[in-house]
């Protein structure tokens, strides 16, 4: 819906995420479809598995549904094309007690589980006459055998049960759990509401950005606090670094942006964009770093562009170029960053120690606070669409990133489902890694998220403001998920391999000993009339 408000894009942005989530649901809707789109004696799915049983039990189905949908929500999610939006695992935002076990699954076992769930009761209820006439021979017959079609229902209700028995125990674990503090980071995040589309250059957000920070350092010096960081949002600066430091010493001429940097002290975090290679039209969208006295220190460029939007394939052909040049004004999309970056800035050590309970303040000596020492902080910056995506997140993670600090600009879909929708995919990454999530965005969704996924600070969407936060830094651990990645949909589609290869090697079977296969099947037979005589 809203990415048909990405202007001249918006064609080959929501054609290509449509026709690419199309192209592997149309995948996947095969293996919902194929194992009970005929019966028994025409399917091939069922005439040839070592394990045909398991399409006819009614457990199996909703498990089938479960596994074969997690699967699909994974490729949905993953690669050049993939959009993790839309996704179950969405829907559950506000259910923060399942919502905990991102740190073991990551947000596949969140989908497993709810789909899971609602296929068992589809059943249930596609079953009901079935079940019915069960229960009633079971209480007005002589036999007190519990059929196998009950059985199933009542383990695959176990198994329900259970899950959600133990999720809730953890979840509850995690939302009550006392994670020490060890550091603060004071910052101020500057949402300046411009409108991308707009802007012929970027003067007039540079001032706006300037004013609002000024403000929040004033009201942090009334309360006597040190800013340890500013952080403005994605494309705040429109010219290309590093030429552009040269330009931005004088620039915009009512408040030049780099002698502001180095009045105030304090590093700044500002999106923008830097040349690799201007000569080949090698762009990319970065995180800029400027150090307290306005030194430029360096730059993370964004790992995963939006496709056909921030990237276009074959852009490098000239033939294309020239038709894109043509069709939407554009030649060249951004060039990828090919480095996972860490930056480290000055930040407050805060004392895990119990005071004592006697103290004495002697003013022939220097006074030091003890308890506020200073100390560093390591910090990523992943841009954007970055947030959505754990193949980015976890080498960050796993670089020693103490926190997440996310610069965004969805302003130009000019609607708050797009800046909450972004937000809610983006906040798992609190949980998934335990670590603290902040976004600093052009007109929202800005938020400080607490490892267990609880907003702490936020800023209304679409409006000019800024917000000064202690942030709160905890104990760099690694999680299940951080040391094994998505190994939950891996075990998922090893699963399927391993039995499309016991399918495989049962058609060869078929058709290299078709004696003895006959021979196995007359047996069967059989006994099966022999079953058939005494029912």
């Amino acid at each position: 819906f809203w990415l048909a408000y990405f202007k001249d894009f918006a064609l080959f942005t929501l054609g290509a995420s449509a026709f690419g989530t199309g192209l592997i649901g149309g995948i996947f809707a095969l293996l919902f479809y194929l194992p009970y789109s005929q019966n028994s004696s025409k399917n091939i799915l069922k005439k040839y598995s070592l394990y045909k049983v398991f399409y006819e039990n009614n457990a199996f189905r909703p498990l089938y549904f479960a596994l074969v949908w997690t699967s699909y929500e994974w490729f949905k999610s993953t690669g050049f094309l993939g959009y993790p939006w839309g996704t179950i695992s969405s829907a559950m935002y506000k259910f923060k007690v399942l919502t905990q076990i991102a740190d073991l699954t990551g947000t596949y076992g969140i989908t497993f589980l709810t789909v899971y769930t609602s296929a068992f009761i589809a059943e249930y209820f596609l079953s009901n006459e079935n079940l019915y006439i069960e229960f009633y021979e079971l209480r007005y017959s002589k036999n007190t055998n519990t059929s196998e079609y009950i059985k199933s229902f009542q383990t695959s209700l176990c198994f329900i049960l259970v899950s959600f028995t133990l999720v809730f125990i953890y979840g509850s674990y995690q939302l009550n759990k006392i994670r020490p503090v060890k550091k603060s980071l004071t910052a101020i995040l500057v949402q300046q509401n411009s409108d991308p589309w707009k802007m012929k250059n970027d003067y007039d957000a540079i001032l706006v950005s300037q004013k609002l920070t000024e403000e929040k350092l004033d009201e942090l010096y009334r309360q006597n606090k040190k800013c340890n960081l500013i952080v403005w949002s994605e494309g705040c600066l429109k010219r290309a670094f590093p030429n552009a430091i040269a330009h931005y010493m004088t620039e915009p001429s009512e408040a030049p942006l780099i002698p502001f940097i180095a009045e105030n002290h304090t590093p700044i975090i500002c999106g923008g964009i830097y040349a690799k290679n201007s000569e080949k039209m090698q762009y990319m969208n970065v995180a800029h770093l400027f150090d307290g006295n306005g030194h430029y220190r360096g730059f993370y460029a964004k790992n995963h562009l939006v496709p056909f939007a921030e990237v276009i394939p074959f852009t490098e052909i000239p033939f294309v170029g020239k038709i894109l040049k043509k069709i939407v004004g554009i030649s060249a999309g951004y060039f990828p960053g090919d480095q996972y970056v860490t930056f480290e800035v000055p930040c407050t050590q805060v004392s895990d120690k119990t005071p004592s309970a006697y103290k004495n303040i002697d003013i022939s000596k220097a006074y030091t606070k003890e308890d506020s020492k200073l100390s560093t902080v390591k910090f990523s910056v992943p841009i954007c669409f970055d947030d959505a995506f754990t193949d980015i997140m976890r080498p960050l993670y796993k670089g020693g990133s103490e926190v997440f600090i996310n610069i965004s600009d969805d302003s130009w879909s000019l609607k708050k489902s797009s800046e909450i929708q972004h937000f809610v995919i983006a906040s798992y990454r609190a949980i998934e890694y335990r670590t603290t999530l902040v976004r600093s965005t052009n007109a929202g969704y800005s938020a400080v998220v607490t490892p267990s996924g609880q907003i702490i600070a936020d800023q209304s969407l679409f409006e000019e403001s800024a917000l000064a936060v202690d942030i709160p830094i905890y104990e760099h651990k690694e999680t299940l998920y951080s040391l094994l990645g998505n190994y939950f949909p891996y075990s998922i589609l090893f699963f399927i391999a391993l039995y499309c290869i016991f399918l495989h090697n049962d058609i060869i079977l078929d058709d290299i000993i078709p004696s003895e296969r006959k021979i196995h099947k007359s047996k069967k037979s059989k006994k099966s009339k022999k079953h058939k005589k005494k029912f």
